[in-house]
């Protein structure tokens, strides 16, 4: 099985992840890692399994993503697994599968059978900062609450979750 982990990042914390899962995943198969950017859809196609990361930008995934997942194409056997960072410290359930719809839907219009969805938080741009806490209606001491809570994210634990979620794929 030949697998391609790619991804969309700013801060670096969706490339971290992506990093861990392509180490997991080149134990079991012949990975590759590209940044989304690099690829086109006829070089997609010739996987047999996908990783695709995205930050989530105001609750969705990024539009690169989301771009990229328009633009698949249909195949025979494909499968495709995403993961995906944010600033909150945790979502329910429900809100995580509504960010994966676009991946679901994906696939299910492409005949590629999704795989499910890895999350974890990260650390927020600096450049972001005000504009969220503005956002978010965060008082100073509330928002420098936030700001403790993603700091050093993702963590060393995050990156592990993340390569347990790719054994259990592979299992």
């Amino acid at each position: 099985m030949n697998v391609l982990v790619t991804y969309f990042s700013q801060s670096g914390n969706t490339e971290k992840i992506a990093n861990a899962i392509c180490e997991e995943a080149a134990k079991a198969s012949d990975a590759d890692l590209k940044k989304l950017e690099e690829l086109t859809p006829d070089m997609v196609a010739e996987y047999d399994c996908i990783f695709i990361g995205s930050p989530l930008h105001s609750g969705s995934l990024a539009a690169p993503v989301k771009e990229c997942l328009g633009v698949l194409k249909e195949t025979s056997g494909q499968q495709l697994a995403g993961f995906i960072t944010h600033m909150a410290p945790a979502y329910p359930e429900q809100d995580m599968e509504a960010f994966a719809e676009p991946m679901k839907a994906a696939c299910k219009e492409k005949g590629i059978e999704y795989k499910g969805c890895f999350d974890c938080q990260g650390f927020l741009a600096e450049s972001m900062h005000a504009i969220v806490q503005k956002k978010l209606n965060m008082d100073d001491d509330q928002w420098s609450e936030m700001v403790k809570q993603m700091t050093g994210c993702p963590r060393q634990e995050d990156v592990e979750n993340a390569k347990t979620f790719v054994k259990e794929l592979f299992a």
